[in-house]
């Protein structure tokens, strides 16, 4: 007897102001009051459709993505740099792109649609791997470019019953999904 009220988006919500009691969270923590279950790791990758790679060509070391429309994220916490191995260490390589989305599903789209090169995580774009509608470029210089994702939620003695249930049932199915 259990209700969902499922809100999508990539923005941290407040749980208290915002009624929530859930929210998946991508990323590092911060310290505050609120209890965090690990759910698992994300592994990030840089993917661009087959059109895209054939008009524009692939990018084969970091430099070249200076020629490249890099898509990006537009909430708060994004920076537009992309972690990768140069000359045995790890750069932060600033890119640029024309398009810039709120959440992952809308630059997985227009990656798929052939605007540009993504860095996603490997959960969104697993499928479309496998298929062949996007190709991992880069593989070798991205090194650890990973998020741990968790469940958060305010609780501790007195989180209500429906939270720990939804909990339970969701954490092992998505841990599932992620070791994929």
């Amino acid at each position: 007897n259990i209700v969902v009220d499922l809100s999508l988006s990539d923005e941290i919500v407040d749980l208290y102001l915002d009624r929530t009691d859930v929210a998946f969270r991508v990323g590092r923590l911060p310290d505050s009051g609120i209890v965090a279950r690990r759910i698992g790791t994300a592994h990030r990758k840089i993917v661009a459709s087959p059109a895209y790679l054939e008009r524009y060509g692939t990018p084969r070391t970091p430099e070249d993505l200076s020629q490249h429309n890099c898509l990006g994220f537009n909430f708060r916490r994004a920076v537009p740099v992309w972690p990768l191995k140069e000359s045995g260490r790890v750069v932060e390589r600033v890119v640029h792109g024309s398009l810039l989305g709120n959440n992952g599903e809308t630059v997985r789209r227009m990656a798929l649609a052939g605007v540009g090169l993504a860095r996603m995580g490997d959960y969104h774009v697993r499928a479309d791997l496998a298929a062949g509608r996007l190709i991992e470029v880069l593989s070798d210089v991205i090194d650890r470019d990973e998020e741990e994702i968790h469940a958060v939620f305010l609780g501790g003695p007195r989180m209500p019953e429906r939270v720990r249930v939804f909990l339970d049932f969701v954490v092992p199915r998505l841990q599932n999904f992620l070791a994929q």
